[in-house]
């Protein structure tokens, strides 16, 4: 194992075996690993042997990063981790670990182990576990329910008092009356009650009374019957009170934000329907492939607004040193997170609006939207793969599978058995596809094959996307016309 400290003053080396230490330089990467091993003390560049298991190179590493003076009263020894990862079992091989050139260990203590509970009477040992359990009711649960049934009162209050006034010109504005209490009971709190649950919940409450105050703020003052003009005032009423949302309770902004931008896609479309002569079907396709194509931009945008540093690619070695500039490892992974939320919320706003939009779009009669709305659910499902977020990719694969339950539940209400025998077959094969999988992927096999399978698939259906939409647009049939 051959080791520097720090920019390379002064070199330690320690052959692991004779052929080692005569290996040339070309052949030295099969036989070793190039890592950085980070310690309390210092940080230390080595070349760790492949068939070493870690048990045998840790105490080497110890002594060549000093770490020994880092010990503390009831030091249990040392482990290797990655960044935000578990400890490296010990007795794993270097190349078994799947260790690559460049990796960064960390050398911590390992974590002292509770000893076991001891118990002299069987009750007290059964009331124990039940109170460990995951599934105990405790305070913060209690908190969490009491605040979400004082939402689903709330809520509930604003729809009984919009409908004691259905009908008159007060209702938006007694509506809009009782946002702003929300609104101020929410601020109150998060700022002065530091109850950041309770603020969520009481603002959330006034999510559907903002619709409602939208929609019957023209006359005559009702839901119904929705039209395009009034589901645009809906919505854009939603997305004002979103955005208020946000500066009012600071936490879970990036779900707030992605409502208010749902709304807002989802407003200037019910506009487009209200004041041009365009269908609502034909509006919703636009509106389900401009989202798809926004959630492309959504990692780089959720970058810049969660002021992440972006890295610069150095012309050179000397640049690359000349400008390098170390950045406070808490401060990058705050701004990480805050990044992660955004596009989260940026995710969570476009799947909701392209779903929206292919509900519309299956108001058209005819196969073509049909066609589109599965590639459409196809290309979200297979755009997750892009994403190690769990939330993330629950999302993308949500959205997919949201437009093919709407679009299931079309075809029963239309019943075409063409359009039934195909969505059968279809379904069939992907519940086969999905099992087969659920069960490579939960034994952490992965095939290259597949993988590139499916990065084919997916570019063949986002390109497939747009001409497909212009055949449910009718765009290429006006076309002939305009040419005859």
């Amino acid at each position: 194992m051959a080791a520097s400290h720090g920019s390379g003053a002064g070199a330690l080396t320690m052959a692991s075996s004779a052929s080692a230490g005569e290996a040339s330089a070309p052949n030295r990467m099969t036989w070793a690993r190039r890592a950085t091993v980070v310690s309390p003390r210092a940080r230390v560049d080595v070349a760790l042997p492949v068939q070493s298991t870690f048990a045998e190179l840790v105490p080497e590493l110890v002594r060549l990063s000093d770490a020994q003076r880092h010990i503390g009263p009831g030091h249990t020894g040392w482990v290797l981790t990655r960044l935000g990862g578990a400890p490296i079992a010990p007795e794993l091989t270097v190349a078994a670990s799947g260790l690559r050139d460049g990796d960064v260990l960390y050398l911590v203590p390992r974590e002292r182990q509770g000893a076991p509970l001891l118990f002299d009477d069987v009750v007290d040992a059964i009331a124990s576990a039940s109170e460990r359990s995951d599934g105990a009711w405790r305070p913060s649960t209690a908190h969490r329910v009491g605040a979400a049934a004082g939402a689903v009162a709330l809520a509930g209050a604003t729809m009984l008092l919009f409908a004691l006034l259905s009908g008159k010109a007060a209702a938006p504005a007694v509506l809009g009356g009782a946002l702003i209490a929300l609104l101020a009971a929410g601020g109150v709190l998060a700022r002065l009650a530091h109850d950041r649950r309770a603020a969520i919940a009481c603002v959330a409450a006034g999510l559907p009374a903002a619709v409602m105050a939208g929609v019957s703020a023209a006359p005559p003052h009702q839901l119904w019957p929705l039209h395009g003009g009034s589901a645009a005032l809906g919505l854009a009423a939603l997305a004002v009170y979103g955005a208020v949302a946000i500066v009012t309770v600071k936490h879970y902004s990036a779900w707030f934000g992605a409502l208010a931008g749902a709304a807002v896609l989802g407003g200037g479309t019910a506009a487009v329907v209200g004041l041009a002569d365009v269908t609502a079907a034909h509006a919703g396709v636009v509106l389900a492939v401009f989202a798809t194509a926004l959630a492309a931009g959504a990692p780089i945008l959720s970058m810049r607004l969660g002021r992440l540093p972006l890295p610069r690619v150095p012309s050179d070695i000397t640049a690359f040193r000349e400008n390098e500039e170390p950045t406070l490892g808490p401060d990058v992974l705050d701004q990480t997170t805050t990044a992660q939320r955004m596009l989260t919320g940026l995710l969570a706003a476009l799947g909701l609006s392209a779903v929206s939009g292919a509900v519309a779009a299956l108001k058209a009669p005819g196969t073509w939207p049909v066609v589109f709305v599965s590639l459409l659910s196809v290309v979200w499902m297979l755009r997750s793969r892009a994403y190690t977020d769990t939330v993330q990719r629950v999302l993308l694969v949500g959205s997919g599978l949201a437009a093919l339950t709407w679009l299931a539940g079309s075809l029963v209400v239309r019943h075409e058995q063409a359009l039934l025998l195909a969505g059968v077959s279809v379904l069939a094969l992907a519940g086969l596809g999905c099992f087969v999988y659920a069960r490579h992927a939960g034994q952490g096999r992965h095939s290259p094959y597949w993988t590139r399978f499916m990065d084919v698939a997916e570019f063949l259906s986002v390109v497939a996307l747009l001409p497909i939409a212009g055949v449910a647009l009718g765009v290429y049939q006006h076309l002939g016309h305009i040419k005859h």
